[in-house]
């Protein structure tokens, strides 16, 4: 008998766009904010959402909506579920971060991808109302939220650097992203020998994103190149793959 993954979308598209649809007149009491309150508590993924936001987000939940974004989710994760073998339930949220004076883009990001508490099989599909909509974007997010998912109820939090590269490389390289030339400068390798399995927020910024992400966001450099640490953690990942698949990559330990 086939198995077949099971994956719940939680629906918080419908949702949000029926908020934004509502005046935010009056702040704290507009019935906007209001609306969102009673729903908030009650649906899971919505927290992720600014009920505040203005004409962009509500534009790019409509548009995620004409995409179909939730079943393009749904169908995205259970593609890789079935490649990971993973006969587990899992549920997804498709969620829209809107930058602007209380969200910043490369933190969240990182937060996200780093040391976010995840609850046990669920995930946050995280995507930005500044973006142009697709359904490749919307497909590979789905993928990688996925396997920081599942990754995350094998293995526990990601905090380390090993960590955090294991299961961000193994994410996008399962996604479909294609690994990295290592540019000139200090390799990734050898930033890592040097830095041990450490934890520090710091280091892991400047490794995954490089260092224009450290600067910004007042770490210190490392000598690398734009998401140095992701061409090379994607690679590491491809090449597990290649040897024991994405089941058994998935499960190996860091």
């Amino acid at each position: 008998m086939n198995h077949s993954p099971e994956v719940l979308v939680s629906p918080t598209l419908e949702r949000m766009a029926s908020v934004y649809s509502l005046s935010r007149a009056g702040g704290v009491n507009s019935p906007r904010f209001l609306a969102y309150r009673s729903q908030v508590e009650r649906h899971w993924g919505l927290a992720a959402f600014n009920p505040m936001a203005g004409d962009a987000a509500a534009a790019a939940v409509r548009a995620l909506i004409a995409l179909c974004a939730e079943d393009v989710a749904a169908a995205a994760a259970k593609g890789v579920l079935a490649r990971c073998d993973w006969r587990a339930p899992l549920t997804l949220a498709v969620v829209l971060a809107t930058p602007g004076m209380w969200t910043d883009r490369l933190a969240t990001e990182v937060r996200h991808r780093t040391n976010a508490e995840r609850r046990d099989a669920h995930g946050e599909i995280l995507l930005w109302a500044d973006d142009p909509p697709s359904v490749a974007t919307i497909e590979r997010e789905s993928i990688a939220e996925a396997v920081r998912t599942m990754w995350t109820s094998l293995h526990g939090s990601a905090s380390s650097l090993h960590a955090v590269l294991a299961r961000e490389g193994l994410a996008y390289a399962l996604a479909g992203a294609a690994p990295r030339h290592q540019p000139d400068g200090i390799l990734v390798p050898e930033v890592i020998e040097v830095l041990g399995d450490t934890a520090a927020l710091g280091d892991v910024v400047a490794v995954l994103y490089g260092d224009a992400a450290a600067i910004t966001l007042g770490y210190t450099p490392l000598g690398l190149a734009e998401r140095a640490g992701y061409g090379f953690a994607i690679a590491q990942a491809a090449e597990l793959i290649a040897m024991i698949g994405a089941a058994g990559a998935l499960r190996a330990r860091t």
